[in-house]
């Protein structure tokens, strides 16, 4: 028992936790907000959500290389270099505003996001002690949710207010406290050291793969295909329904769900796995995007925030968990790269894919439609867990026996 009391809230931990939480706001409020800014010099939906599948294509091609350049450069050394180079891409903002410069800049962008994203991730695994290892993962989980909600939030306020311009200022200052922090983070390659890593002696392509995790990995692509279509086009939503700024509620919402949840949802899969969690959060999921496409008012906004911000807190960590269960200690780099991969593939195929949809049937229908996800997300769990189980069930059976 003892062992279980070592502390998780050191100076380093507390340190990644906020720099991680100001990184992803600021991303996501340029995210969120470029499509409000695209709309007022284009009339085509679709131009967004180019820009959103460009930068994750952009990032999903960097995330194949950066797992080898993480291993071979000093990763604190690394992540001042991203950061720099990230807020480099900020100021290129305000060079030109012409649509093609913009586009460029969104895929210099997804490239430094990449980079960050798996180097905090590495960092937080390393620094959390490995009797605490399920805890600090669902707290650093809660840290980026919290800014993945918030940055869209921010920036469609902002913007209802205020320029384009001032909002990129803003991340500007945000990015550059980020950077002040990782001065403050350790390098943690001596405790990468410390255990073998027989994947290292493995070509390059099986470290990148591991088929045992393909069905969770799917079902995170679907997932962040459904939140592109809330992260992109939540403000124009606001602008077809008639309620302005106020839509960025919406996000409000669906953090206080996503709190609630993410508070005991750890504790139950600890108890009772996976399944009883991601049903109820698909389904959740459904009838909130469902209900949000046929929102006339915030009384039905808050609602739909909620049940989607349910979804939110449930799938991504716990399918996360649950594909950490699936490979042996050695494969979970390789879990966590592929579900990194496949989710900018899902944000990238969404974006593009309900930008079209939206030009055709509007912002509403649109993510009614994107309903369909959950529902498949359903579907291949409910059919595709079953033949995990065994693994999983005896993997966990062994983890228990091992920390006993």
């Amino acid at each position: 028992m003892s062992k279980e009391k070592v502390k998780l809230w050191t100076n380093q931990y507390l340190i990644i936790i906020i720099l991680s939480s100001v990184m992803f706001a600021s991303f996501y409020m340029i995210t969120a907000g470029f499509p409000i800014f695209v709309s007022t010099i284009s009339d085509n939906p679709a131009i967004a959500g180019i820009m959103t599948t460009t930068l994750m294509t952009a990032s999903l091609i960097t995330r194949f290389f950066a797992s080898v350049i993480i291993q071979k450069v000093n990763m604190k050394l690394l992540l001042i270099i991203s950061l720099v180079y990230f807020l480099g891409t900020i100021a290129l903002t305000f060079i030109n505003d012409s649509i093609g410069f913009l586009i460029f800049i969104r895929a210099l962008q997804g490239i430094g996001f990449s980079m960050l994203t798996i180097l905090v991730f590495t960092i937080s695994s390393n620094i959390v002690p490995k009797s605490r290892l399920g805890e600090g993962i669902v707290f650093f989980a809660m840290s980026t949710s919290v800014g993945t909600t918030m940055g869209p939030l921010i920036a469609i306020a902002y913007l209802a207010n205020y320029s384009f311009r001032s909002m990129m200022m803003l991340t500007l200052g945000l990015m550059s406290f980020a950077f002040v922090c990782s001065f403050f983070v350790k390098n943690t390659v001596k405790n990468e050291k410390e255990s073998p890593q027989p994947t290292n002696k493995e070509p390059f392509y099986k470290y990148m793969f591991d088929k045992r995790v393909l069905l969770p990995c799917i079902l995170v692509a679907l997932n962040y295909m459904a939140i592109a279509g809330t992260v992109n086009f939540i403000g124009a939503f606001g602008k077809e329904i008639d309620v302005g700024g106020r839509i960025s509620q919406f996000f409000i919402a669906q953090a206080i769900a996503m709190i609630i949840v993410r508070v005991f949802s750890g504790k139950i899969f600890d108890k009772f796995g996976h399944r009883i969690l991601i049903i109820p959060g698909a389904i959740s999921g459904t009838v909130g995007l469902i209900l949000l496409g046929f929102s006339t008012g915030m009384g039905m906004v808050w609602i739909s925030g909620a049940l989607f911000g349910i979804a939110y807190a449930i799938i991504h960590p716990i399918i996360q968990a649950w594909a950490l269960t699936l490979v042996p200690p050695e494969k979970k780099a390789t879990a966590n790269s592929m579900l990194l991969i496949f989710i900018d593939f899902g944000l990238a195929i969404g974006s593009l894919g309900l930008g079209i949809l939206a030009k055709s049937v509007g912002y509403g229908m649109t993510f009614s439609f994107s309903a369909a996800f959950m529902i498949v997300i359903l579907l291949l769990y409910l059919f595709g867990s079953n033949k995990t189980k065994a693994f999983d069930v005896g993997h966990e059976k062994s983890e228990t026996t091992r920390r006993n």
